[in-house]
């Protein structure tokens, strides 16, 4: 079946090669596994609304919306403690290079006073 694709026609080709041209050029966003998930939940909370609006049961919709909003909420909270991680591990990193640049320079200095001796 494969030998029948010619991927200059092909339109589900062309398609999937579309698609990983944009991921790979970074035009998709990539989200964490906690976005993903909080996404998904916030989907079908959303067709649940949509759902049970029609029916106009208040109390339930309420509840629903006020569900969207903590969720969103606490998926900003998690981005941002994420974001401060990263911004800590770079710090650590860079605190760590200067470390092992001054262990260099401390053996320098003692082999110097070890040759002076």
């Amino acid at each position: 079946m494969t030998e029948n694709i010619d991927p200059r026609t092909d339109p589900q080709f062309k398609a999937l090669m579309q698609v990983m041209n944009d991921i790979t050029q970074h035009k998709v966003p990539i989200y964490q596994p906690w976005e993903l998930a909080a996404r998904s939940t916030l989907r079908k909370i959303q067709h649940e609304i949509d759902d049970r609006n029609v029916l106009d049961d208040g109390e339930l919709i309420d509840v629903l919306n006020q569900t969207r909003i903590e969720i969103k909420y606490l998926l900003s909270i998690i981005n941002d403690l994420h974001e401060r991680v990263k911004e800590r591990d770079i710090e650590i990193g860079i605190k760590q290079l200067r470390l092992n640049e001054n262990e260099v320079e401390i053996q320098r200095l003692e082999n110097m006073v070890h040759r002076a001796n």
